[in-house]
């Protein structure tokens, strides 16, 4: 069973390195040509060609990107300029732009937290006693 031909033309390698050079997405180029996302997904598999291109189109865009973000902090921005060029930075840098948040948690004065290891049976027991505990409160209202 076969399935519809590939809209697919080499030209789109040249096309789409030109286009997101200019800063926009890989989202965008298809839009621009008139197909879906998914569809340069299969295309960057089926063809090594277009893949090529495609790894070669993320870091023209990111350039683009970088040079605009450069620009905005020496010279200052505007209306969300600076906002809009962190998150595009961070969310297509590859690795390079990001935020590092680092949680720890510890227990009494900065120590471990201590744990307690419960059989079922009594588990079980404090369970009945907290809800016990809650209906005599709601009771006592």
């Amino acid at each position: 069973m076969a399935g519809r031909p590939s809209k697919y033309e080499e030209r789109f390698c040249d096309e789409m390195e030109a286009f997101m050079a200019q800063g926009y997405s890989a989202t965008a180029f298809a839009g621009h040509i008139g197909v879906s996302r998914s569809t340069i997904d299969n295309w960057a598999k089926e063809y090594p060609e277009f893949l090529e291109a495609l790894n070669r189109a993320k870091a023209k865009r990111l350039l683009e990107w970088e040079k605009i973000g450069l620009t905005v902090a020496r010279e200052g921005g505007t209306g969300g300029q600076s906002t809009m060029i962190t998150f595009g930075l961070k969310n297509m840098g590859g690795g390079e732009w990001f935020d590092k948040q680092q949680l720890e948690h510890t227990g009494k004065d900065g120590g471990p937290i201590e744990t307690v290891e419960l059989s079922p049976l009594e588990a079980a027991r404090r369970i009945i006693f907290a809800l016990e505990k809650g209906l005599r409160e709601q009771q006592g209202k």
